[in-house]
C-alpha cells in the first residue's frame, strides 16, 4: 500500500476501518476491502494455511473464497489499543448455490490504520 491509499482511511478510527472492510466485501469490492492491509499482513482463517502478504490475501478473495455473496451482521465491534474484535453472523450463498449461515468472530491488529494481522473464527461443530 502506498501513501495515497492511506488517505482512504485518514480520518477514521481502526474500528471504522474494519466496518468499512465488511461493507466493501458485501459489495464484492475486494480492492477497497483489502486497501487497509499492509503488504506483509497475515490472515489466519480456519481450514487454510495462513495467508501471508497482501497478494495471498487478495488471491484468496478473488479465487478461493467459497462464498459468492452475503451480509455480515455485526453485533459487537470493540476497539482497544491496536486491536479490534468483532462478533456477529454471516448470511449468504456459496459459489455452489448453498445457503450459508454462520456465527463468527474476528480479531484485527493494526499498525496505525493498516491491518497487520487478522484471525477469523467460526462457530461450527468441529469436535
Amino acid at each position: 500500500m502506498d501513501v495515497t491509499d492511506l488517505s482512504t482511511h485518514a480520518n477514521q478510527s481502526i474500528s471504522a476501518v474494519v466496518v468499512d472492510y465488511y461493507r466493501s466485501i458485501e459489495r464484492q469490492d475486494f480492492d477497497a476491502a483489502l486497501s487497509c492491509f499492509t503488504h506483509n499482513a497475515v490472515y489466519r482463517r480456519p481450514g487454510y494455511e495462513p495467508f501471508v502478504g497482501l497478494q495471498e490475501i487478495s488471491d484468496f478473495y478473488h479465487e478461493a473464497r467459497v462464498i459468492s455473496g452475503g451480509q455480515h451482521d455485526l453485533e459487537a465491534v470493540i476497539e482497544q489499543g491496536d486491536m479490534v474484535a468483532v462478533h456477529g453472523s454471516f448470511h449468504g450463498t456459496s459459489r455452489s448455490g448453498d445457503s450459508i449461515h454462520v456465527r463468527f468472530s474476528d480479531f484485527w491488529r493494526f499498525s496505525e490504520l493498516q491491518v497487520i494481522e487478522r484471525d477469523t473464527y467460526f462457530a461450527v461443530a468441529a469436535v
